[in-house]
């Protein structure tokens, strides 16, 4: 919202060559965007010289221009939110898990990620317990354990971009066996392997501009994070 108003009881002082008058409707102008503090900027109360009142009227305009900029999506909105935990010890765990018990006690210890159903302080819920996600892991517990045990899986890459190729392979064994009717990890892998990524792809890969639509490795890619770090 952006209001522009006139207050005929707020004075202004308008001097000229031969004197300086008085006269009401001293401007200001209102903006208010949700989630931001409201900006009210007010003219000044002495403005002596044509030159201060076209640099007030250049000042309106250009706030004007911003917000309409603004609610139009034409300026980006800067937010800063507090992230979420990253559960480290959850997937630390299902990592170690060689049987469907441990996967499930994993499950059942996440407070974030793998919860698919939300209490609000009112009494209310949201309860997605419908979706694969993340139900799919603790009922094909036992096919997440059996995938784990494939020579595809980088069990052994101690190197900081094994974990990366870690979760990359589950998240493909997960998304074959969250499907109406899951596939066998082995084809799961191979069918996501073998994907072509189009231009409009924005798996996490393509997001980061890493191969295979990509030239930079990933292990160029760690290497680059943490210059920037």
């Amino acid at each position: 919202m952006l209001i522009k108003a006139s207050q005929d009881q707020q004075k202004i002082y308008v001097g000229s060559k031969d004197e300086t008058r008085e006269q009401g409707g001293r401007e200001t102008i209102s903006t208010i965007i949700p989630g931001e503090t409201p900006q009210i900027v007010l003219q000044p109360k002495i403005i002596e010289s044509p030159q201060e009142m076209k640099d007030w009227r250049e000042r309106v305009k250009s706030r004007e221009e911003k917000f309409q900029r603004r609610v139009m999506g034409d300026d980006p909105r800067v937010e800063t939110v507090p992230a979420f935990p990253a559960e480290r010890h959850i997937w630390e765990a299902l990592k170690r898990a060689r049987n469907p018990a441990q996967v499930r006690t994993a499950y059942n210890l996440s407070n974030i990620w793998l919860k698919s159903r939300l209490e609000f302080p009112s009494g209310g819920y949201f309860d997605w317990s419908w979706s694969p996600y993340p139900r799919a892991l603790y009922e094909h517990a036992a096919e997440f354990c059996l995938a784990k045990l494939d020579s595809r899986y980088p069990v052994r890459d101690n190197r900081e971009s094994g974990d990366y190729r870690r979760v990359e392979y589950l998240a493909r064994v997960m998304a074959g066996l969250s499907l109406p009717k899951p596939i066998r990890p082995s084809y799961s892998i191979e069918l996501f392997r073998k994907m072509k990524h189009s231009d409009k792809c924005n798996c996490w890969r393509c997001a980061n501009k890493i191969a295979p639509r990509f030239p930079r490795s990933l292990a160029r890619y760690l290497i680059e994070r943490h210059r920037c770090n």
